[in-house]
């Protein structure tokens, strides 16, 4: 099959070199001689063929160079064994032609259909990623005689791409308090599974430079590198709420109230890279028609410098057909090229990456004409000035460091945050000139295509983004261009070109008053000016700066609306030098009047096959105001909402088949024109044979600390105890626990003075239940299965209540909670805090068993919550899901909440699920039920770690999950950890 966008891929060795062209002969292993025609495993400089409808499992570790691996079949990479593949091209195509000589990013890309199998690449799926202690090795290396502007590569021509590795709950988080130089000990804000001793850290600068400098008497903007306290450090040890670092900081990193600083996992287990940074470096590209995704994989030392279209990450013209790929968890740094594109390319999710160090902007979108992407919770750091590059569409962008860079701004950026990058944290830049129109042909919100002046068009939503330790602008959105370089500057350091300088990217055009740029709780501290426009029409909403020179700086405030602003420690001038363009004055102090007349858009992100009959579908849905419902063949999908609103819905499929139809509505009664469509198929792959494993290669990264975000086992342990031989008589489930207690002759409630304060227990009756998830139950965790029947011997009280601070401070004599408030939980306590508590409060109180709180979270229940298997409810009886950096988004304030206002369980418990973790008694292992005992297990004799349970204000409804598990260091302090008292009842 031959394809007209691919013209430049024309099957022409280069004549210097004498490459062997290997052909597999079936599906095997790649270290198999079985597996290819010529019987004998690929060498050095052999141009490999994977031939249609084979499989082969790369399953090596070699650093020997194959020159090209052309994908028409699968070629998919081992889980059971590190791997490394050194190759100058991967390039996944149909057919069994091998082209090479490179191929021209800006040929057109018309659509096309694949007859039988999608080509693929899979080093990991998102069902299967390459598990943690595996590594997967992709090193593009130049092959001397390659055109350098081309090579090395990877590339889809419409084939499926994905790299997937080991889950991170977290790929960067906030400090949870000042790291001071010289620190090593770093304490974080929110925990983190999946980090490890051995892995790069990044710390961004948290102070602000001065963007003039003097150098032989005159101004100049030096590199920003010059002076920036953005420094790398390396994990020597951790537990799930600190680091110890291999070396102390350089700088301080400050951490007070809102303002904090970022630290950043750039180490993952899936990497691709350049084998010589210093020389030509590689690229990824997708092309239009392709499919797959990226999580939690590396990307370090790609892009070629100066050069059109070679970028680390690439979305290049796919206009509609890649629909719901994304890149989640990725971390790309060093990059001579940006960090991710998407061209021409629209509904693609861009989630929890890390950003680090590229010529030019970093998270970019090229032409002006994509729309309907989501850019969530994403960072970027030291995005540094570059030059425009040859032939780029948008001439006018003099490619000056922007974190976040548009030319349309019909997408969502929610929750991401740019620090010290050269120029900008986020641009929105859009320029008429006589060589250039900003009338496009865009995808509107009805479904249509058409030509629109793209400076006109709104944010899908702008929410909750941040800027810190900005040199220049944190937010430029269509405003004046500023100084990019010395030579803009006379010897005073004034601007030579005024009136360039002055006339603003977007010419006083904008969205009109009914459908105004909107913008939401930004947030920007440590840095120069805060906010800048030359559009009409802006509604801000909450807008907080600290420790700036200018807040609003000569922005054009015809019809500007601006609530909620906060700003302290202002040096120079909170709104400057303000000026307003309209036709008239009436138009010109006319306040916006925004009118919600455009559906959210709605994107299918995951697929998973629980059996094979049923298939678990997960994506997000954004909208300027909130998603009310989303459903999934008409069925409505369970939310959790957030400015990004994350859903899921388990379907049937019968014969292992389904057509799946997806959209949304919001809750002003607009529903999605265009519904995301997938057609699904049950895979039958047969196993491939494994060959033994290679030695590992010098050098390769340290084996990863086992995780625990593993598909749940579908099993029960069952194992019978005869209830005649227990002490006390088993609760039947039906009964009240009054009735329970007034028969064994029990308090149903118990009192007990705490210095003054009174603490209320109920009573817990002994009984039998079935811990940890349920098979198929949605999120569950490895560590969470197998499920298995526990026996609870003897009854006991536990607290009403989470332990409150009053209580706390009646007995400690001190409160150390970051939320004060008498009858808030008690939190910052570690495990030995809790023990110290109460040994000196007596009265045999002491923390439940991890089996005895699961059984009292439950009081009889056998769903995901104590009322019900979704979240739906999840908000009548837990405070959860703030703003947990998910995407979920629940009923909980920005803190805890005094305990019981909300429902109790069957128990008489409230709090159970969220508000603060809660402390066990227990050792953690995420290995422990497989050999747990039945009667009254107490946990494992050994480990580092304590048991919490419960979930918190700030965590996802997942986390909340009667069966969710988490292990941290005794010694871990933070607002999100508490603990409830437990209290044995009277001897018989």
């Amino acid at each position: 099959m031959k394809f007209p966008f691919l013209v430049s891929l024309v099957c022409v060795f280069l004549p210097m070199v004498r490459a062997a062209e290997i052909r597999s002969a079936g599906d095997g292993p790649w270290s198999a001689a079985s597996t290819w025609e010529n019987g004998k495993e690929p060498e050095a400089g052999d141009v490999v063929l994977i031939r249609p409808g084979h499989h082969v499992k790369y399953d090596v570790s070699r650093d020997t160079v194959i020159r090209a691996v052309h994908v028409a079949g699968t070629l998919s990479f081992s889980r059971d064994t590190d791997t490394l593949l050194c190759t100058g091209l991967i390039r996944l195509a149909a057919g069994e032609e091998c082209k090479e000589e490179g191929f021209e990013c800006h040929a057109p890309s018309p659509d096309y259909k694949i007859e039988g199998e999608r080509p693929a690449l899979e080093v990991g799926t998102s069902e299967a990623p390459i598990p943690a202690g595996r590594t997967a090795v992709i090193r593009l290396t130049y092959i001397p005689g390659m055109d350098a502007e081309n090579f090395p590569a990877i590339m889809s021509c419409g084939g499926r791409m994905d790299f997937h590795g080991a889950p991170l709950n977290r790929s960067w988080v906030k400090l949870g308090s000042s790291a001071g130089r010289g620190s090593r000990e770093i304490e974080l804000a929110e925990l983190v599974e999946g980090w490890r001793a051995g892995d790069k850290v990044l710390f961004p600068a948290t102070g602000m430079t001065d963007f003039y400098q003097v150098e032989g008497g005159r101004r100049v903007i030096p590199s920003l590198l010059k002076d920036s306290e953005t420094e790398e450090a390396e994990i020597l040890g951790m537990d799930k709420r600190g680091l110890l670092l291999k070396e102390p900081l350089k700088y301080k990193h400050e951490a007070l109230g809102k303002f904090r600083g970022e630290v950043a996992n750039l180490s993952r287990n899936v990497i691709v890279e350049s084998a010589d940074p210093k020389g030509p470096r590689g690229h990824t590209v997708y092309h239009r028609g392709s499919a797959g995704s990226i999580s939690y994989a590396e990307f370090r030392h790609l892009g070629k410098k100066d050069v059109l279209g070679r970028y680390p990450i690439h979305f290049h013209l796919c206009a509609d057909t890649m629909r719901g790929s994304s890149v989640i968890g990725a971390s790309v740094w060093d990059s001579d090229n940006r960090w991710v594109t998407i061209h021409g390319s629209n509904y693609l999710l861009v989630k929890d990456c890390v950003g680090y160090r590229s010529t030019g902007h970093g998270y970019f979108f090229e032409d002006g004409t994509e729309v309907n992407n989501v850019l969530d919770r994403n960072l970027a750091v030291q995005a540094l000035a570059g030059k425009p590059l040859p032939l780029q569409v948008l001439g006018f962008d003099t490619n000056d460091a922007a974190g976040f860079w548009w030319a349309n701004c019909a997408n969502a950026f929610t929750r991401n945050v740019a620090a010290d990058c050269g120029k900008f944290g986020y641009r929105f830049q859009m320029v008429k000139t006589p060589e250039f129109s900003p009338n496009l042909m865009v995808l509107m919100p009805n479904g249509k295509r058409r030509v629109v002046d793209v400076r006109t068009l709104p944010f899908i939503r702008f929410d909750q983004n941040e800027a810190h330790s900005q040199r220049r602008f944190a937010f430029n959105l269509g405003g004046f261009h500023g100084q990019s370089e010395t030579e803009d500057l006379d010897r005073d350091g004034n601007v030579i070109d005024r009136a360039a300088y002055l006339g603003g990217d977007v010419g006083g055009v904008g969205p009109d008053y009914k459908h105004p740029f909107r913008i939401k709780d930004f947030l920007v501290w440590a840095s120069h000016w805060g906010f800048h426009t030359t559009a009409p029409n802006v509604q801000i909403q909450g807008f907080t700066a600290h420790d700036v020179n200018y807040v609003f700086w000569r922005s054009n405030f015809a019809g500007h609306d601006y609530n909620g602003i906060d700003a302290t420690d202002i040096h120079v001038s909170t709104f400057f030098n303000g000026f307003g363009v309209a036709p008239t004055r009436e138009e010109q102090l006319r306040y916006v009047d925004p009118q919600d007349d455009s559906p959210p858009v709605t994107l299918i992100t995951r697929t998973e096959w629980l059996d094979d009959k049923r298939v678990r579908i997960s994506g997000v849905a954004v909208d300027d105001d909130q998603v009310r419902e989303v459903r999934i063949n008409d069925e409505p999908a369970v939310l959790q909402a957030g400015p990004v609103t994350e859903w899921s819905q388990i379907l049937s499929a019968g014969e292992g088949r389904l057509e799946v139809r997806a959209l949304a509505t919001d809750a002003s009664g607009n529903r999605e024109v265009i519904p995301q469509r997938v057609s699904l198929s049950r895979g039958g792959a047969t196993p491939l044979p494994t060959a033994p494993a290679p030695a590992a290669v010098a050098g390769a990264t340290p084996a990863m600390r086992p995780g625990y975000g593993v598909a749940p086992v579908a099993e029960t342990r069952e194992e019978v105890i005869d209830p005649k031989s227990l002490p006390w008589p088993l609760w039947d489930g039906k009964e009240s626990v009054a009735d329970y207690a007034a028969r064994n002759h029990l308090e149903a409630t118990r009192s007990v003075d705490l210095g003054g304060r009174t603490l209320e227990m109920e009573l817990i009756p002994a009984g039998s239940f079935l811990m940890g998830a349920a098979p198929g139950e949605a999120d569950a965790e490895g560590d969470e299965t197998p499920r298995h029947r526990v026996v609870i011997s003897r009854p006991f009280y536990l607290g009403k209540y989470e332990l409150t601070q009053a209580q706390y401070q009646a007995v400690a004599g001190k409160n150390p909670s970051y939320f004060p408030a008498p009858d808030k939980p008690v939190e910052q306590v570690s495990w030995l805090d809790t023990q110290a508590f109460l040994a000196k409060a007596g009265q045999g109180l002491r923390l439940p068993s991890e089996a005895e709180w699961e059984f009292a979270c439950r009081a009889g229940s056998e769903g995901a919550y104590q009322n019900g298997d979704t979240a739906a409810k999840l908000s009548e009886t837990g405070w959860w899901g703030h703003s947990s950096g998910e995407g979920q988004y629940g009923n909980a304030p920005s803190g805890t909440s005094e305990v019981g206002k909300l429902a109790p369980n069957r128990f008489g418990l409230h709090d159970m699920h969220g508000n603060v973790y809660e402390w066990c008694a227990d050792i953690y292992s995420p290995e422990y039920y497989r050999q747990s005992p039945a009667l009254d297990p107490t946990g494992p004799t050994t480990g580092d770690e304590r048991v919490l349970r419960g979930g918190c204000w700030e965590a996802a409804a997942t986390k909340s999950r009667s069966a969710n598990r988490n292990g941290f260091s005794p010694k871990s302090r933070g607002y999100l950890l508490g603990f409830r008292v437990a209290m044995p009842v009277p001897a018989r």
